[in-house]
């Protein structure tokens, strides 16, 4: 067994992980001091792909098999105490500082990092249209660690197949796992490049990472032989450090991750480790305090980067601020202390316990799996103070104009066909008392739709023809568009069942009819279109984003106006039209301001920026009627976060389904006044 794989307390490896936390523990902090920081986790996963191959190389060697279950007790005992400990600190801090819609978002994070799969869900939210706002997960670092999990799952299983090849082709095991790292890391690295490579959800995938810890392994089982201190093995590794450090400093790899941003610095990580035995015998030209200070940081690294990033982006909603020079240094003495404490206490004793039962699988793996559960069972039954999950005032006597009790006697002319209200939208139309306390979370109400015998789909994606209302009517109306039409359900549902409609609802999010992004878009608008020229409906009303140009997908320089062309062929088959007005974005600084004032979001607004998308500019153009709902969202020229008592917004772009159930007086209203609905007898 050579030196370079029996020697496991190797110093450079040390420098090498106090380097990697440092970098991305400043990037997360001062990321425009060192711009590529976030390359500190890729010089985590080729360590980790080489100190795992060489412990396995080594218990080969030893032994002539790999007993698997032990592999992963050992892989539990380091691992899961002090990420466990970090998941149960950050899900209590998340939830006394957090508001009830994101502590509701953070609890998918707390299930995916006690399991293991937080790439896998951060992957997903970066495809899902729902989840691409959401607040960022104090957990969401967890990824790397996930990657790391799912190859210390999947790579020992490999190697006890090679070592079956190996005894029975006679071919020696190294040269087996050469090969089949070799194709690895070559499949993995031309994933990353030519398919996953800027690409939001590859960022987390696996199989666009394999080729970082493959690399890390292939250098374990070049590293198993013994071989002769070659010339220039010294001078290959001071340059290889010396890259390494300025790879931290390139501007712009981040848009070339995970594949060739990345790949010096795998490179010249694997060759610290591949000449690291040589170098180790030639003193670092650092003072010893340095030196004593990198090998602090790399025994404790791994409790380090657990601890950081929760300080990242809890540490300001706690404070109420942005975290400026001080701040910073203050966590920074807070991260190292909780290391310290974690490293001292947890990761330590668990690691050297000599007790029977750690060293039992099924004792080991019982344990974690128990707790885990725990920890995410407990979390998910906490109290959540979502607010009323009901307006205080019946909104369907308020579209009637039934007589109800009031706060205010004022009233708005363009809203002739409805009572005063100060819940929600009316408290931003009427003379209401001035409040900006939050009583409904945006959590409070769904999405989508719920699934109905008449509102049946799989899923957000797509939903085609979901009949709401008073579905027993003959009377219909549909609605139509992305996923800003969606923000509309409960309000159309509302309209439906007051004014005798079956509601037909189209939605797509990220797909604007007649504006074809994707194959699946044309699709889908393709379907709907015979429906809607079929004279089925009474009303036909088109919601969706903003949008500035009309050029197609299939014809990018096309002239023609699509929404021109859509309102006349609606008018010449008879069909009424009403378009909305798409609303004002929230912008980053409102959503700042709501994170960083957890207390008091009534507090926080924006000064409204006037726009008229096309859809709406055409209707206009053409004389068709338009709902528009500006002085709902933001009255007197100001976007406020809270009206009535509830956020407007869900996200940056999406106004809240149950603040929009509560703009349903101001949408029965216009739709009346334009004659386009009318109450049954």
């Amino acid at each position: 067994m050579s030196k370079s794989v029996a020697n496991h307390n190797r110093r450079d490896i040390q420098f090498l992980r106090a380097l990697a936390v440092a970098s991305v523990v400043i990037y997360h902090f001062w990321s425009n001091r060192l711009v590529s920081g976030f390359l500190g986790v890729d010089v985590f996963f080729v360590i980790s792909g080489f100190l795992i191959t060489s412990l396995i190389l080594r218990e080969v060697s030893s032994t002539g098999t790999l007993r698997l279950t032990a592999f992963w007790v050992r892989r539990i005992r380091r691992i899961f105490p002090a990420a466990i400990t970090v998941i149960i600190a950050t899900a209590i801090a998340t939830n006394l500082t957090m508001l009830a819609s994101q502590i509701l978002t953070s609890s998918r994070h707390v299930f995916a990092s006690a399991f293991s799969f937080e790439n896998v869900l951060l992957g997903l939210d970066a495809t899902n249209y729902d989840h691409q706002d959401d607040l960022t997960s104090p957990l969401q670092h967890y990824w790397s660690l996930s990657v790391e999990e799912q190859f210390y799952l999947v790579w020992p299983v490999l190697v006890i197949l090679a070592l079956w090849i190996a005894n029975r082709s006679k071919v020696r095991i190294n040269r087996i796992l050469g090969i089949s790292l070799a194709v690895i890391a070559t499949g993995s690295l031309v994933y990353a490049i030519l398919i996953a490579q800027g690409e939001h959800a590859s960022y987390f995938d696996t199989f666009a990472r394999a080729w970082e810890l493959a690399i890390g392994a292939a250098t374990a089982v070049w590293a198993q032989r013994e071989r002769a201190p070659w010339k220039g093995q010294l001078l290959v590794n001071r340059i290889s450090w010396l890259a390494l450090a300025v790879t931290f400093l390139i501007p712009g790899l981040n848009d070339f991750a995970p594949g060739i941003g990345i790949l010096p610095s795998a490179i010249a990580t694997a060759l610290i480790l591949a000449t690291g035995p040589m170098a180790a015998s030639k003193p670092l030209p650092f003072s010893k305090p340095v030196l004593a200070a990198a090998e602090w940081l790399g025994d404790r690294s791994y409790s380090i980067y657990l601890w950081h990033w929760p300080m990242v982006i809890l540490l300001p909603i706690f404070l109420g601020h942005e975290l400026g020079a001080a701040s910073k240094l203050a966590a920074l003495a807070v991260i190292a202390v909780l290391a310290e404490l974690t490293y001292r206490f947890i990761e330590n004793p668990v690691r050297r316990a000599k007790a029977a039962w750690t060293l039992r699988p099924l004792a080991v793996g019982s344990i974690a799996l128990v707790v885990s559960a725990a920890v995410v069972a407990v979390n998910a039954v906490i109290p959540h103070n979502f607010g009323k999950q009901e307006t205080n005032q019946d909104l369907s006597a308020i579209m009637l104009s039934t007589p109800t009790a009031m706060d205010t006697t004022g009233s708005v002319e363009q809203y002739p066909f409805t009572l005063p209200y100060c819940d929600g939208a009316g408290s931003a139309i009427y003379d209401c008392p001035p409040s900006t306390k939050l009583e409904f979370d945006s959590a409070a109400y769904p999405i989508s739709p719920p699934r109905t015998k008449t509102c049946q789909y799989e899923v957000d994606t797509m939903i085609i023809d979901c009949v709401m209302g008073d579905i027993t009517s003959t009377r219909n109306i549909a609605i139509v568009g992305d996923s800003h039409a969606r923000a509309m359900w409960a309000s159309m549902d509302q309209i439906g069942k007051r004014a005798g409609y079956a509601v037909h609802e189209f939605l797509s999010p990220r797909c604007s009819y007649r504006l074809y992004h994707f194959d699946w878009c044309t699709q889908h608008n393709r379907e709907i279109e015979p429906r809607l020229n079929s004279g089925e409906f009474d009303l036909v009303i088109f919601a969706q984003a903003s949008r500035v140009s009309y050029a197609s997908a299939e014809n990018p320089l096309n002239p023609i106006n699509p929404f021109a062309e859509l309102y006349g062929e609606m008018k010449a088959n008879g069909i009424p039209v009403a378009v909305v007005k798409d609303n004002p974005k929230r912008g980053p600084e409102l959503s700042l301001c709501i994170k960083l004032h957890r207390d008091e979001p009534g507090s926080c607004s924006r000064p409204f920026e006037s726009r008229v998308d096309l859809a709406t500019q055409t209707a206009i153009d053409l004389g068709f009627p338009v709902i528009d709902l500006d002085n709902a969202y933001c009255p007197n020229n100001r976007c406020d976060a809270v009206h009535g008592g509830m956020f407007v917004w869900r996200d940056n772009g999406h106004i809240s389904p149950f603040y929009h159930l509560t703009a349903s007086p101001l949408v029965w209203s216009q739709l009346m006044e334009n004659g386009l609905i009318s109450p049954q007898p």
